[in-house]
């Protein structure tokens, strides 16, 4: 952040220019400047600290002078002395220092031998006699005299406490700036702190009547990047421009002249020849790190790149993969493109070509298919396609992909199974039915771009893919195609093909074939891959009723994305949701709050059907949280109703239908449960979670003989899920109980028991009504089980769900929040006042309250209203 940038009126002549006063005698402006606050606040801490020197290094134009003037006019309170040091011809820095003290200091008489070693001794002496001062140096850079450093250095080292120091430069001067960072005593500002802000840029652009939209000044910050000269250039350009703003904006990227020239005067013209081409190679990537400036400029890449790193050279560094990467300046970059085209032609496409061979030698295609663009004709396209296109599709930048196909005859059928691929990727259903239509029924002309049998592997995939996004894997079977030889595509049908196996049933099989994705992309680092992947393989666990496994699994999928640095994106959401679900199911607490799912959108037809699913799992996750339940329990049910009749085949879906029911029927919503029954029962079938879900139904009813008409003769049969042949357990316990079977309640809690103690399945003991209850009367008696028993009690208060009211206890509740008194109740229901009080009092008992207002609070609080 700093100020910005323009012409100085300052006094000139001799080697060193010394201004002495408060104020008086600065460097006049010729603009007004734009308020640097981070700075200023840098230099006030400075100088409120003992002894301190500032070190305000920048490039040209990047408005240190500026905000030095600045900050000295509006904060300074100390006696300034500034010092602005021009091109050397024998000056001595130290003396022109003294004489701008007041008083200065006796000099020695003329001819004796005196060092700026004894200089720097006898300004400390006098400095020490001064009052708070503030000794400016601008333009330090051009200090290159070492016996006046060694002086300058001494100096700062032995600096007076109610001293300050400024040095301003282009670059660090060459004293140990280590010896004054260890003790404390500098104070660093930098090209970060200098650059302007996005309200700054507007700022300083309304000085010359520039008033841009937010678009436009998002344009102008990326290509200034807030460096103060060139945002007042592109100011100057646009004012002129005033009429054509997208021209002028399009023009000053070129660069313009004004840029050009601003970055010849100040950061090229004396730069050695073989610096010069240094830049001009390594512009040509929008990246480059030390390994590819040696292959492309040679050995003494690295003492060049170390020297504009000394000389603060616009270039921004990160650190990734262990690796440092460079970046030029957006406008610097340009015009050094724009210089190496003009003057090298010849050059450039094999620079292109070698970037694009390291790119690709260091395994990342993305920023390799730029350069394999950029060269004319793009001869190294086709065999790039062959060798990186499967790869850029895992990775997750197929995307960028697309474009370069355009070059491509749209006749070759690997070409439109990528984009088939590209669209399974992002979850397009209609895009990749589409292009893998297109690759079924369009006909081959041409060389093929691959063999016959990758294109039956990639075939094989990409429908599998497709199947499972509609959710419907299950209506035929996906076994792994022969192995191709070309690994990446080998991992993209292993990963394919086995979710739809798990998808459509084939659950072992499924599994190990997306276990060999797993080897195979983190083998090569495809971390996006090897979530997924292991966030199937924990899926597969879930479906097949291993709920520990999944526990297990999922855990290692959310750390694999932690290693790979994706634990907040979208591949890892699905993860993290299955870890919950686990948890649910076994009564344990789970991270809160779960990931938002970015897929679900008012049409839920364009969502892949599994991350609907995935949805609806969240919605049942976080029902406690809900502030509104009974609104959050029927939009669960609707969203189950979309999917059963869009992919009832979905395996999963019949328990999910049972967490759902128990939440209507936790809410009372009696009608909505009887119509998911019913809808569920008519897309899957009489399968044993329809069983489950009508016995649950029976019982809310209170028709206890019907719950064990319907579940008695399924109990023996191996179709059940553990989940649910435990709830059917605890159904049957609990309906016996009420007939006042004693000997088959324990029997059934013992089964129910001894059933879910191999997965720690709690969840049952919670939804079904009285289970926990039960378990609290007979506990006692399960001694084996006890852990599991003390997790349901432990439980059973935060998840029993809401008390059961009556049919017309309901109608009644429903009517206190209007405010009409009993007698109205009874005249609108056709009942008599004693009628509506006695289910008053039922009310207020069953929700341990005393009065009309603490009812209708209680009642949101469960749902109930």
């Amino acid at each position: 952040m700093a100020s910005s940038s323009g012409s100085l009126d300052i006094h000139s002549g001799g080697s060193v220019i010394a201004v002495a006063g408060r104020s008086a005698g600065l460097p006049e402006l010729s603009f007004a400047p734009v308020r640097c606050n981070e700075a200023f606040a840098r230099l006030d801490r400075a100088q409120a600290a003992a002894g301190q020197t500032v070190l305000l290094c920048g490039p040209a134009g990047s408005g240190k002078t500026v905000v030095l003037v600045d900050w000295v006019r509006r904060r300074c309170s100390a006696r300034v002395a500034w010092m602005t040091v021009a091109e050397q011809r024998g000056c001595d820095l130290l003396a022109d220092i003294a004489r701008t003290l007041e008083p200065a200091p006796d000099f020695v008489p003329a001819g004796m031998l005196r060092t700026p070693m004894d200089g720097a001794v006898d300004l400390i002496a006098a400095l020490a006699e001064v009052e708070p001062t503030v000794l400016v140096i601008d333009d330090a850079h051009l200090l290159t005299d070492p016996l006046q450093l060694a002086g300058l250095e001494y100096l700062l080292t032995h600096l007076p406490a109610h001293v300050t120091a400024v040095l301003a430069s282009r670059f660090d001067p060459p004293l140990r700036w280590h010896t004054l960072d260890l003790a404390g005593r500098l104070t660093r500002i930098g090209a970060p702190e200098l650059a302007l802000r996005p309200d700054q840029v507007a700022q300083l652009l309304a000085q010359h009547g520039c008033r841009l939209d937010d678009a436009e000044l998002a344009v102008v910050q990326n290509l200034t990047r807030g460096w103060a000269a060139l945002v007042r250039i592109a100011a100057i350009c646009l004012s002129a421009n005033g009429t054509d703003r997208d021209t002028a904006l399009t023009a000053l990227a070129r660069p313009s002249h004004a840029v050009a020239d601003f970055l010849v005067a100040e950061l090229l013209a004396a730069l050695p020849a073989p610096t010069l081409e240094f830049l001009l190679a390594t512009a040509v990537p929008e990246q480059f790190c030390l390994p590819m400036a040696e292959d492309l400029v040679g050995d003494d890449a690295a003492r060049i790149l170390d020297e504009l790193l000394r000389a603060n050279f616009p270039l921004h560094t990160v650190a990734h993969a262990g690796e440092l990467w460079h970046t030029y300046h957006p406008l610097l970059r340009a015009y050094l493109l724009a210089e190496a085209a003009y003057t090298r032609p010849e050059r450039v496409p094999d620079c292109h070509r070698r970037v694009a061979a390291w790119f690709i030698a260091a395994a990342m295609p993305a920023p390799a298919l730029e350069h394999v663009l950029a060269e004319p004709g793009a001869p190294g396209l086709v065999p790039f396609l062959r060798d990186w296109g499967v790869r850029m599709v895992l990775e997750g930048t197929g995307h960028t992909l697309l474009a370069a196909l355009e070059n491509l005859a749209e006749h070759d059928a690997f070409v439109r199974l990528l984009r088939a691929a590209v669209a399974v990727e992002c979850g397009d259903i209609a895009a990749a039915e589409v292009y893998l239509e297109a690759a079924h029924v369009g006909h081959e002309s041409g060389e093929p771009v691959v063999p016959a049998e990758w294109v039956a592997a990639l075939d094989r995939a990409v429908s599998a893919g497709v199947a499972v996004l509609v959710g419907d894997s299950s209506s035929m079977r996906w076994p792994l195609p022969p192995v191709t030889g070309q690994s990446d595509l080998d991992c993209y049908a292993a990963l394919h093909c086995g979710i739809a196996e798990i998808y459509g049933g084939e659950i072992e099989s499924g599994a190990a074939s997306v276990r060999h994705a797993i080897v195979h992309s983190e083998q090569i680092g495809l971390g996006r891959v090897a979530v997924r992947a292991r966030t199937a393989t924990a899926g597969a666990a879930g479906i097949a009723g291993r709920i520990g496994e999944l526990r297990a699994l999922a855990a290692t999928a959310i750390a694999c994305a932690e290693r790979y640095e994706l634990a907040g994106s979208a591949d890892a959401a699905p993860a993290r949701v299955l870890a919950a679900y686990g948890a649910y199911a076994q009564g344990v607490d789970f991270e809160r709050p779960l990931p938002g799912l970015p897929w679900v959108v008012a049409d839920e037809t364009v969502v892949p059907a599994p991350l609907r699913q995935v949805a609806i799992v969240t919605g049942v996750l976080m029902f406690a949280d809900a502030a509104d339940r009974s609104a959050a329990a029927v939009a669960l049910a609707k969203q189950l109703h979309r999917l059963l009749d869009e992919s009832p085949t979905l395996p999963g879906t019949g328990e999910l239908v049972t967490d759902v029911l128990w939440l209507l029927l936790r809410v009372q919503a009696r009608a909505d449960a009887r119509q998911l029954v019913d809808h569920a029962t008519s897309a899957l079938g009489r399968i044993p979670e329809m069983a489950v879900a009508e016995a649950g139904l029976a019982l809310y009813s209170h028709r206890p003989a019907v719950v064990l008409t319907v579940l008695e003769p399924l109990l023996t049969t191996p179709r059940f899920s553990s989940r649910s042949l435990v709830t059917a357990w605890l159904l049957v316990a609990v309906a016996a109980d009420r007939l006042d079977r004693p000997r088959k309640v324990d029997d059934a809690c013992e089964q129910a028991l001894a059933h879910a103690s191999t997965e720690q399945l709690a969840r049952p003991f919670l939804d079904v009504p009285e289970a926990a209850e039960l378990l609290a009367r007979i506990g006692g008696r399960f001694g084996q089980y006890a852990a599991l028993v003390d997790r349901v009690r432990a439980h059973r208060g935060a998840s029993a769900g809401a008390p059961q009211l009556t049919d017309t206890e309901l109608v009644v509740l429903r009517q206190l929040p209007s405010g009409m008194t009993a007698g109205n109740i009874a005249t609108d229901l056709g009942v008599s006042v004693n009628t509506v009080k006695t289910h008053l009092r039922g009310i207020y008992q069953k929700l341990a309250v005393n009065a009309r207002a603490e009812a209708i609070a209680q009642a949101r609080v469960l749902g109930l209203l």
